[in-house]
């Protein structure tokens, strides 16, 4: 098992990433992490899916203003800095990840991880056909970014937690609707779990079972589009 840092070349700067790699030969993940960054239990979770994908790959998309991971108990920075990113340019950072990562991996696919605010940057990459698979986990706002459902060809799981506040179950239901028909699209919402559920280092928030369900869903699409995809095939 290998966790290595690289940076590479974007606007106004270098973006880093966080990279595992553990010899797997599934499709490669790319991670939009939380408002918390790429902490060590996410670089935990990356280890653990390396196992079966060929690559790792996380992006700090705070990185020109706030660099690295924030602790779970300091809410007040982590929502400061999302206010403070230009959001534009945070997808533009997380398509550099994407190509950097596809580049590098011989033209395997892409599964592509979108946790809590990135979740909305995972459908994004959906619409503009540039990920394979999407999940999300937890995900923020995703109700208002499904105008563009008819565009997201990919096969997607989309996690939620049932005692969300910050996505109620009107929000879960808007998305649910917007792809009611497609069998290639599950929204799974977890019964106890709430926002954060994934961050094993925040007793307050981590819900093993969902979190556990989220991992399993990224696996399954690491091994279901192993190998490199032409376009007609995403």
């Amino acid at each position: 098992m290998a966790i290595s840092k690289q940076q590479i070349p974007v606007e106004a700067g270098k973006l880093p990433l966080t990279v595992a790699a553990a010899g797997g030969v599934g499709a490669v993940v790319v991670i939009m992490p939380s408002a918390f960054g790429v902490g060590p239990d996410l670089e935990a979770q990356m280890e653990e899916l390396a196992r079966d994908a060929s690559a790792v790959v996380a992006l700090d998309p705070f990185f020109r203003e706030d660099a690295g991971p924030v602790p779970y108990e300091d809410r007040g920075r982590a929502i400061g800095r999302l206010q403070a990113l230009d959001k534009p340019r945070g997808y533009r950072d997380l398509r550099a990840a994407i190509d950097w990562a596809r580049a590098r991996n011989s033209g395997q696919a892409i599964v592509l991880l979108g946790i809590c605010f990135g979740g909305p940057y995972a459908l994004m990459a959906a619409a503009d056909g540039v990920a394979d698979a999407v999940v999300t986990w937890h995900g923020t706002r995703m109700d208002q970014y499904v105008e563009r459902a008819a565009e997201m060809r990919c096969t997607m799981r989309l996690h939620f937690g049932s005692e969300d506040p910050v996505t109620p179950p009107e929000a879960v239901a808007a998305v649910r609707r917007a792809f009611a028909e497609r069998p290639d699209v599950r929204v799974v919402v977890h019964e106890g779990a709430g926002h954060g559920y994934s961050q094993r280092a925040s007793a307050h928030a981590y819900h093993e079972a969902a979190e556990r369900a989220g991992m399993y869903a990224v696996q399954e699409l690491v091994a279901l589009k192993a190998g490199p995809l032409s376009m007609s095939q995403r």
